[in-house]
């Protein structure tokens, strides 16, 4: 756990310091973020069950995670420095590429539904002013699945930059290790038609 966020942490370390949004210890606004995604998530899980087409699971989720994760922040760190080396309409295209990719992967993951539940075990102070709120995804008879959402204050508001799964493995630190050597072949260019592919084969024919 502890090599997980540092990992993510060093790598916040590309970003500037935010002002806080509230005090540590009085922090519903972090909760709220996490309890909104994780409604989406159990509504995406349910749609499968009901046969909704991934697609259109897709464009019911996308708005929520635009909304409580700070993408932008994330594809500095997962694509540095080529991200603020480019130009503003390249850096428009990868974030849109980003967060399709990054929905898709929702939509895939969270494919069934059998009576699981997402609940919010507790929340920690993390460096850099951010905050970690641990969510356990409950299954019937299994072990459950923590979740352990790292986020960072944005005026009064709070947003999710990095997911550890199973507490341990930083989806920020996979991200960042995924995407350099396309980075290095071919600059942010060649990673957004690596995103945009990705997420079509993802979704395939639905």
């Amino acid at each position: 756990m502890r090599a997980a966020l540092a990992l993510a942490v060093l790598a916040a370390g590309l970003l500037p310091v935010p002002a806080v949004a509230q005090q540590a210890g009085t922090t519903p606004g972090a909760r709220a973020t996490v309890a909104r995604l994780n409604e989406a998530i159990l509504s995406l899980m349910q749609g499968a069950a009901g046969r909704e087409p991934a697609r259109a699971r897709l464009q019911r989720f996308l708005p929520v995670m635009l909304d409580t994760f700070d993408l932008e922040a994330a594809l500095r760190v997962a694509a540095a420095p080529y991200f603020d080396q480019s130009a503003e309409p390249e850096k428009r295209q990868a974030l849109d590429a980003f967060a399709r990719r990054s929905a898709a992967q929702y939509v895939d993951r969270f494919d069934s539904y059998d009576g699981q539940r997402l609940d919010i075990v507790g929340e920690r102070p993390a460096p850099r002013g951010m905050l970690l709120v641990d969510t356990d995804l409950v299954r019937a008879g299994k072990a459950p699945v923590r979740l352990s959402y790292l986020l960072r204050p944005e005026g009064d508001r709070w947003r999710i930059l990095d997911v550890l799964a199973k507490g341990t493995v930083s989806q920020l630190a996979t991200q960042r290790s995924e995407f350099q050597s396309t980075l290095r072949g071919g600059g942010l260019a060649a990673l957004t038609r690596d995103l945009n592919s990705n997420a079509d084969r993802i979704l395939g024919g639905a």
